[in-house]
């Protein structure tokens, strides 16, 4: 392929599958393919070595057969307006193409294209006859070493994303660039697309995304690219903009015994192949922390840059990767029609990525034992991607005491001196990450102005915002609170009814902080409303737009 021939843009095949399909079936052989020859490839005899079974997946272009060891391949005569299928020639070019370009990749995966002939005695694989159909046949790769699961089973190491960044690395390096681009049509296309992807989300506004939410992300992506138009436009002429795999999220991704295996890329469309090689990492690292491998993060990215002389790439990245989640919600929204727990994950994480441009900041969750402030605390962590300090976690790693330690007010580890080593050490973890440009949530009692004010000095001195939000209930709720934890054993903090009623004895409002920046919450209400009610309060102290309405 001649790279000034290539034409781009950093979408995924889904994105286009969205929009409206012209569909065109040719020689009447769909009919034939769905009736005669996907029947036939389920039988264990069509194959050269029968196996012991034949399971069938279709996917809205393509029939698969697991057979055995192998996987067979073929692709619908379909025409789309992002693929065309619709010839026998076409499908035979494009599982070449396919084969040609995963091996890139996936080189143990990818084996030959087959032909498919029919006669009297029916559909068969053969070398001899006229090629009816052809077929990809492909080595099926083990289901427990595909990155997914892993995932999911805590197998996953830093070893093995380093392993992992180091492969990419070098085929990004390698990957043919995209010579001549207009870049100002690159820009169009790039805001197009955020557009358009924005507008596909509309039927799943005010239910599985927030309207305020969805208005929210909107501006996000709007801001950033009308903010780094230059730097778009020079990656575009540096030649980072290349023929990449163009769909690289975890599903395709396995940890073979023979080595890492990237396959499925796109083979259909160079347009949509091709993208800036930050949007491909955007994308994986995306989905490595929506599937819950946010530790994989660093060691993965850290690797990756130590080979690939990008240093704008952490600019790009939550651009990107707030699209593709945008992208991949979509995609599980519409398999579901709306009412899936998957997509609402993806929205969740795009949503996060909209307060890096706040960051740092500093919460403190405070309030008596019983309140509800460290349940809240993890929630807020999901939803605003900030660590949380707790003061019960600190604490008992500082007095290596893991266990319930049921000793009276201000004595055993809650004596004064510890006390103060807690709140020296929470201060010092939210210091760090002040430095490293992010912020912190700070889930403790802070019931002693002292405290507070460890707090607040520190991070006036980094000229960083700090809010405060009590949690507060009342006597009957935290005492049926405080009984249940106790019956269940299973809680961190040592609370207790009587602890409860002398810390409200001893406590000091906080008269200290300014009116603007603290919230006074009554936790009685669910903790998604309670974080949505903390989310509403952050932005509009925040974002001055936000205050406004």
């Amino acid at each position: 392929m001649v790279a000034s021939q290539l034409r781009y843009a950093c979408a995924t095949r889904i994105r286009l599958v969205t929009h409206t399909r012209t569909t065109v079936r040719t020689n009447n052989i769909d009919e034939e393919l769905q009736q005669t020859l996907v029947p036939a490839m389920m039988e264990a005899e069509f194959y050269p070595k029968p196996p012991p079974s034949v399971t069938h997946k279709e996917t809205h272009i393509s029939h698969l057969f697991f057979a055995g060891d192998l996987v067979y391949k073929i692709k619908k005569p379909v025409r789309y307006s992002f693929l065309d299928f619709s010839s026998l020639a076409k499908r035979r070019h494009f599982l070449n193409e396919e084969v040609r370009l995963n091996r890139r990749l996936a080189p143990s995966v990818y084996l030959a294209v087959v032909p498919i002939v029919r006669n009297v005695s029916g559909w068969r694989l053969s070398a001899e006859g006229d090629a009816a159909e052809y077929a990809l046949v492909m080595r099926r790769l083990p289901e427990k070493r595909m990155l997914p699961f892993l995932l999911d089973t805590r197998q996953v190491t830093p070893e093995m994303m380093r392993e992992l960044a180091e492969l990419i690395a070098n085929f990004h390096m390698g990957a043919e660039p995209v010579k001549n681009i207009d870049t100002d049509r690159h820009l169009t296309i790039l805001e197009k697309l955020w557009n358009d992807n924005m507008a596909d989300l509309e039927p799943f506004v005010g239910g599985l995304i927030d309207r305020d939410l969805g208005r929210i992300i909107d501006r996000f992506g709007a801001e950033f690219l009308r903010g780094h138009r230059g730097l778009l436009a020079r990656r575009a002429e540096q030649g980072r903009i290349r023929d990449i795999h163009g769909d690289l999220h975890c599903e395709h991704i396995c940890f073979a015994p023979e080595g890492i295996q990237i396959f499925d890329c796109i083979e259909f469309s160079s347009q949509l192949r091709c993208g800036d090689v930050a949007s491909e990492i955007g994308f994986l690292l995306m989905d490595l922390e929506a599937r819950g491998g946010e530790a994989m993060v660093k060691p993965f990215l850290s690797r990756y840059c130590e080979l690939l002389d990008d240093s704008e790439l952490p600019v790009l990245l939550p651009f990107y990767q707030c699209y593709r989640a945008l992208v991949r919600g979509k995609v599980y929204a519409l398999r579901s029609h709306g009412n899936n727990g998957a997509a609402a994950r993806y929205f969740r994480y795009a949503a996060r990525l909209t307060w890096l441009p706040f960051q740092p900041f500093l919460v403190l969750l405070c309030g008596l034992t019983g309140t509800g402030k460290t349940t809240l605390a993890q929630e807020l962590s999901q939803r605003l991607n900030l660590p949380v300090f707790s003061s019960d976690a600190i604490r008992k790693a500082l007095t290596g005491k893991p266990g319930r330690e049921t000793v009276p007010m201000n004595a055993g580890i809650y004596r004064q001196p510890m006390t103060e080593k807690t709140y020296g050490k929470i201060v010092r973890e939210a210091e760090k990450q002040i430095l490293s440009g992010r912020g912190a949530i700070l889930d403790a009692t802070f019931a002693q102005r002292a405290n507070r004010q460890k707090v607040t000095r520190m991070a006036a001195k980094h000229n960083v915002p700090v809010f405060l939000v009590h949690c507060f209930a009342t006597d009957a709720t935290i005492k049926n609170r405080l009984a249940h934890r106790e019956a269940e054993g299973r809680d961190l903090s040592d609370g207790r009814w009587e602890i409860y009623v002398e810390q409200k004895a001893a406590c000091e409002p906080p008269s200290e902080m300014p009116v603007q920046n603290y919230l006074e919450l009554n936790t009685v209400q669910p903790v998604e409303e309670l974080a949505a009610v903390c989310e509403k309060f952050l932005r509009s102290r925040l974002d001055p737009r936000e205050a406004q309405l």
